[in-house]
């Protein structure tokens, strides 16, 4: 049987690179070629594998049971299960092991090297450079968990995690035209060695284009035709194109938010927002920057010859096997143009409500907003604290055959079924106001207006919301008590908020603990003290901390979940709006009705070691939160009070003769000299 390869030097399947006119060594020239021709690229330890896969694959993988259980590393028990499982999944009896946690890598290696009659690389030990990396491209060495050793002629060292994996023997042959030598490898370090190897490739790239692969082309002073020609050329040039593809792709594979690509003096810089917070990923060189911030107006459809006036643009690409919508932004600085890439992956966001971060406490609560068939729901939280995907998870929740629901947006972040989507579009007109009016028009059951920005949109909503309709939008405030206060300073009537206001989701984002790197830690008592926590509420926790690794960039921190706070309006909160209550009356009544307030459930999370304290002060801004925590009941409270409310637990002494606050230590006043016991 034969199939078509490349035949220039990378022998690339043609089913990977028909559709193109180059490979990534130049034009394509298809030739035919057997598949015993791949075989006799193998060295005789990875035929020996292949054939152990195709023929004899179930007793070896028995076989190793069987030493495992010779050895007293397993029970019978487990093996029998484990194999029932190999049964159905076909998956490799020592991955399903490893998997339940049955035995270790350390345990499993030295049985696999004996029984494939492999040698073991250890990962931990190599230092592989931009010649070796080059070899095997970073999503085939993901696809496959193996690594390029070392390049001896037309021989390639691998190391794999499985090198009974015949497929990825066979795909390695085709795309490095190498006779591919496996040795085995840790799977846990050969990962670890991808994220941190393949992450310093990228700026190697950078450099290597910089130093004579890419030469600039445009002049600094020429006319603008000229110009745009000049640059149009550069972002179509192969290199330029090959660096903006890497970027993208490592942005994505990391899970970033937002690429930023700055114009800098000798060197700009590439960052990536991971988890909240910018961070440093290459330096690229200032004669290439022009040519990168073209690139990326090519794709949004911008115009390139314009570097004086900011630009908006967007795109969708397919980028790690999935759809990619990518909002682009450039604006002109002193030494360039910035440019700033929103990535927009859907695919990647969860709607559902229990993956955000909400306790089955907050779903109950949130579950009986939801199922109204009138009223006004706020989801409040400043920029970039998960508000949208926070609605679309509600959303998602209740959308149904049997419901209208129709979005005003700006802009529509995400395209979702079931869901009529209509985007803000100032530039004619088409305002929030404007988009409300129309949409209350086409018969709609529930309503989602992107933000409130104005008076006019927050009347029109509240009107929508008492006429029948039940309306979720969003606010920029600090917690759910404000919200109130920021919904009657825009200058909607006090009753009408009390009447259409039935719940507010105030919440933030905070970053969780890598799991990989996560070891126990004692919180900082000056945050902590910050907080306003007391012994007493930190009591019982489990407390952990990220000591960081390839797999967390070394931060410490992977991924994000959301932190809330709920506010039910009960005929006791609508009464003090119509009152004219103050914010803080408003939050103690809600607290008192069962309010958590954001520090408390962040708190909780805190304490079962899925964040830390640290982190829980820098997203609540600590200063908001010097208050005190009640040393006998451990709630939040206000710092002004002297005595608790719930437990009446004395906060502070003041002096009875001049009313100055006491420290617990004095024995009189330092104020006016009255004695204290």
């Amino acid at each position: 049987m034969s199939v078509w390869a490349c035949r220039s030097a990378c022998s690339r399947s043609i089913k990977s690179i028909r559709s193109r006119r180059t490979c990534h060594r130049g034009p394509i020239r298809f030739r035919a070629i057997d598949r015993h021709e791949v075989a006799a690229q193998m060295e005789p330890g990875a035929r020996k594998a292949a054939k152990q896969t195709k023929g004899t694959e179930p007793a070896s993988r028995s076989r190793l049971g069987e030493l495992l259980v010779e050895r007293k590393l397993i029970t019978r028990q487990v093996l029998e299960g484990s194999l029932q499982e190999q049964r159905q999944s076909g998956r490799r009896i020592g991955e399903i092991l490893l998997d339940r946690g049955h035995v270790t890598e350390a345990q499993l290696i030295p049985f696999l090297t004996n029984q494939l009659k492999l040698p073991y690389t250890d990962v931990s030990a190599l230092a592989l450079g931009s010649d070796q990396l080059n070899l095997i491209p970073e999503t085939l060495a993901r696809k496959y968990t193996v690594l390029p050793v070392r390049l001896d002629g037309k021989r390639l060292d691998v190391v794999m995690a499985d090198p009974m994996d015949h497929e990825a023997i066979q795909d390695l042959s085709f795309v490095t035209g190498c006779q591919v030598s496996p040795t085995l490898g840790s799977r846990s370090q050969i990962k670890d060695a991808i994220e941190r190897f393949y992450a310093r490739h990228l700026e190697g790239a950078g450099r290597l284009l910089a130093r004579g692969v890419w030469q600039a082309t445009t002049p600094l002073l020429t006319p603008r035709s000229q110009e745009a020609s000049a640059l149009d050329a550069d972002a179509e040039d192969a290199p330029v194109v090959q660096l903006m593809n890497l970027i993208m792709r490592k942005a994505i594979q990391l899970g970033a938010s937002d690429i930023h690509i700055e114009p800098g003096v000798p060197d700009g810089t590439v960052r990536f927002r991971l988890d909240g917070l910018l961070s440093d990923q290459l330096k690229v060189p200032v004669a290439l920057h022009p040519a990168l911030v073209s690139r990326m107006k090519i794709l949004g459809r911008l115009d390139i010859a314009e570097r004086r006036l900011p630009q908006d643009g967007s795109v969708r690409v397919k980028l790690e096997g999935r759809e990619v919508d990518l909002r682009i932004s450039t604006i002109p600085l002193q030494h360039g143009e910035k440019a700033v890439l929103r990535v927009l992956d859907a695919s990647s966001k969860s709607l559902e409500l229990e993956h955000i971060g909400m306790t089955p406490s907050d779903l109950k609560q949130v579950h009986g907003l939801i199922t109204r068939h009138k009223g006004m729901v706020v989801v409040t939280g400043p920029t970039g604290s998960g508000k949208t995907t926070t609605l679309y998870g509600i959303l998602n929740r209740i959308k149904s055959p049997t419901t209208n629901i129709v979005t005003v947006e700006d802009p529509v972040e995400y395209h979702y079924p079931g869901l009529n989507q209509m985007q803000v579009n100032a530039d004619i007109g088409l305002t929030f106001a404007k988009g409300l009016r129309s949409i209350l028009r086409q018969d709609p059951d529930i309503v989602l207006v992107g933000e409130v920005r104005d008076a006019e949109t927050a009347e029109i909503a509240c009107r929508a919301a008492l006429t029948g309709h039940l309306v979720f939008t969003t606010l920029h405030t600090n917690d759910a008590p404000s919200t109130i206060t920021r919904l009657l300073d825009i200058g909607v009537p006090r009753y009408l908020v009390a009447s259409v206001v039935i719940g507010i989701i105030a919440q933030r984002l905070v970053r969780v603990v890598c799991r990989d790197c996560k070891a126990p830690a004692q919180p900082d008592t000056a945050v902590v003290t910050a907080l306003g926590l007391s012994a007493v509420s930190l009591a019982g926790g489990t407390y952990m901390a990220g000591k960081g690794c390839a797999r967390c960039q070394e931060t410490g921190y992977k991924g994000r979940t959301g932190v809330f706070e709920t506010l039910i309006l009960d005929a006791r909160i609508r009464d003090l709006i119509l009152r004219g209550a103050t914010e803080e009356d408003i939050r103690i009544a809600a607290q008192e009705s069962g309010m958590r307030a954001l520090v408390e459930d962040g708190l909780e999370k805190a304490k079962a070691g899925l964040t830390t304290i640290e982190e829980l002060g820098r997203i609540l801004e600590v200063s908001e939160y010097a208050a005190a925590s009640c040393p006998g009941c451990g709630r939040h409270l206000n710092s002004e009070y002297r005595f608790c409310p719930y437990c009446r637990a004395v906060l502070r002494r003041v002096c009875a003769g001049c009313g100055r606050p006491l420290l617990s230590a004095w024995l009189a006043c330092a104020h006016c000299g009255q004695e204290h016991g």
